[in-house]
């Protein structure tokens, strides 16, 4: 499993009213609005998916309709378009929009029943690049004015992989996932078996279909995000070390901090030094996701860190802070501090928030 990262996920208002009551927001609206899949016949290419403690898989509407009743919740940690919930979603359907009126997604995802707790993390699942199989390769470069040579290439590429069979039998015996690597070591043999160049011909149709075979398959740019339930025994998946995170993200936002002031700019400058605030306030329970972390009794400087990384993130659209722009020496300053202040946030974040499912 790939470490756990920062993702988007699912926004749901506290008891879950907006994916509960499909007479109320409908599956199609939910998605399109989220641009995620949460069904496992959705048509979006980025999914949400549940893993149980046997590995079994299940789409998150089919994980959440089999532990639906009255008083679970399911919690996320808040994404930056929650910044200004009023704003930019004003044109959605009503009933969509007081469903996700209530915050959004980024993180980990906590379900309670009663006393009962659930907690999943995320892994990052990456799709397939190529939806080619073995056969259909073959048959491609067969089909290629330089046939016989390909074949000759190609079986000299895998070698001793083919352990006496035949490269057919070889190449229709390989899964979608086996076919991602042999793809990538098949792709450059073209320049041995069609140079192109000083004194050799270009073939016009050629390219084009050799352009055309190896789109990458429309999914393939999307991430997709499997959930696991995580307990004690899963520490090591987990970013830990709350002391060193706090410190990497208080150095991050007092650089950011201080280059905002150097250049008078002092929304920016006031914003990051109330970030750094959070570090050392008192957190109180006014926001879902503080009073979680409270109620999971996690301690006080694990919630100041969730905290202060939740107002740092002003990575997003129109108005953001990765919305400026500088020129000479500033415009990569600016660059390196902001991916300073990213990455520290990002690990701040999961740190915090995943000690509660420890």
């Amino acid at each position: 499993m790939r470490p756990t990262d920062v993702c988007t996920t699912v926004l749901v208002t506290t008891g879950n009213r907006a994916l509960r009551q499909p007479g109320s927001a409908r599956w199609e609206e939910v998605e399109d609005f989220m641009s995620i899949g949460l069904r496992a016949q959705s048509r979006l290419y980025s999914r949400v998916t549940m893993r149980d403690e046997q590995g079994g898989r299940m789409s998150f509407q089919e994980w959440l309709q089999a532990r639906a009743s009255p008083e679970a919740r399911l919690w996320f940690a808040p994404g930056p378009w929650d910044t200004h919930p009023q704003q930019g979603v004003r044109e959605l359907p009503a009933h969509i929009r007081e469903g996700f009126m209530g915050g959004g997604g980024v993180g980990l995802l906590l379900f309670t029943q009663g006393q009962r707790s659930e907690c999943f993390m995320p892994g990052e699942v990456r799709p397939r690049l190529y939806e080619i199989s073995g056969a259909q390769l073959l048959e491609f470069l067969l089909g290629r004015r330089q046939a016989k040579a390909w074949e000759a290439a190609l079986t000299r590429e895998l070698g001793s992989e083919l352990q006496g069979r035949s490269l057919r039998a070889f190449l229709e015996s390989r899964s979608l996932d086996d076919m991602q690597e042999i793809i990538q070591r098949a792709m450059p043999l073209s320049v041995e078996v069609e140079p192109v160049g000083e004194g050799h011909e270009v073939e016009p149709d050629e390219t084009v279909k050799w352009n055309t075979f190896f789109t990458p398959a429309p999914g393939s740019t999307s991430l997709s995000f499997e959930y696991f339930p995580v307990g004690p025994g899963d520490a090591s998946l987990a970013e830990r070390n709350v002391d060193s995170c706090r410190a990497e993200l208080a150095s991050a936002l007092q650089a950011v901090k201080t280059f905002a002031e150097q250049r008078e700019l002092k929304f920016w400058s006031k914003h990051f030094r109330r970030c750094l605030l959070r570090l050392s306030l008192e957190p109180q329970p006014l926001e879902d996701v503080l009073e979680l972390l409270l109620l999971q009794k996690l301690p006080v400087p694990a919630v100041q860190l969730v905290n202060a990384a939740l107002a740092s993130d002003v990575f997003g659209g129109m108005g953001s802070w990765n919305d400026m722009g500088f020129d000479g020496p500033d415009a990569q300053v600016y660059e390196q501090l902001s991916n300073r202040l990213l990455l520290a946030m990002k690990a701040a974040l999961r740190t915090g928030i995943n000690s509660s499912a420890l």
